[in-house]
């Protein structure tokens, strides 16, 4: 059994509830919030699992997937530190993602009545849900707007922005703070992994990234961006 962690003593500096919340509001979710651990792999939750609350990222990485029609894993989202998950589902009875744990990670857990109370009592709280739904929306709605128009290369190239964007790089290494398969490559980028192990290689020589095992160092992420310059996903 691991040591709850108080909010107040939480390290996330991009908790969304210590960013939002002050006061009262912040010690009753610290009180009765519920703090979980998952492995690689496990699920967070599964698609079709009632909903009884919100999620919120202490620290790790977690997929938001769903089966496509071939009964491949399709990427919906990705989510870090701080970062919520089961949002989409307020109003609803069940969850229909699955969130999938991509490193060893710590969740707290809030259920639904708190966290409306929360969002009724607390304006700058009930605010910044509101620029994360609309900042959110924007963004999935771009991406699947021009996953469509992309090339392989192009995909690729996003996909690592994105992994950039969530997970951030090692400071003295550039190496990427995620270690994926060519599998979870693909689906984040939405293409196979035999078309990714042929961009990976392009990718290489061209001194764009370097590679050791699941290991992927961004050489010139520069260089990445340029090659999506043409699709304004922000």
């Amino acid at each position: 059994m691991r040591e709850k962690i108080e909010c107040k003593s939480c390290t996330s500096h991009n908790c969304f509830v210590k960013r939002y919340c002050t006061g009262d509001a912040l010690m009753t979710i610290s009180d009765t919030k519920n703090q979980d651990f998952y492995k690689k792999g496990d699920h967070i939750f599964r698609e079709g699992n009632t909903m009884l609350g919100i999620h919120f990222i202490q620290n790790g990485g977690v997929k938001v997937v769903t089966p496509n029609l071939h009964g491949r894993e399709q990427v919906v989202r990705l989510a870090s530190d701080g970062n919520i998950l089961g949002h989409r589902v307020l109003g609803n009875d069940k969850y229909y993602f699955n969130a999938i744990a991509l490193m060893d990670t710590n969740v707290c857990f809030i259920e639904t009545s708190v966290f409306k109370d929360t969002c009724m009592n607390s304006p700058d709280f009930a605010y910044g849900l509101i620029l994360f739904y609309a900042l959110e929306l924007r963004r999935t709605e771009l991406r699947v707007k021009y996953q469509s128009q992309m090339n392989i290369r192009e995909k690729v190239a996003e996909a690592f922005v994105y992994l950039n964007e969530i997970f951030g790089t090692n400071v003295k290494t550039k190496t990427l703070n995620i270690e994926l398969s060519r599998q979870e490559i693909a689906d984040t980028a939405g293409t196979t992994p035999e078309q990714v192990s042929r961009q990976l290689s392009d990718f290489e020589d061209e001194k764009l990234i370097s590679r050791k095992k699941r290991e992927i160092q961004i050489l010139n992420l520069r260089g990445l961006q340029n090659i999506v310059r043409n699709y304004k996903i922000e």
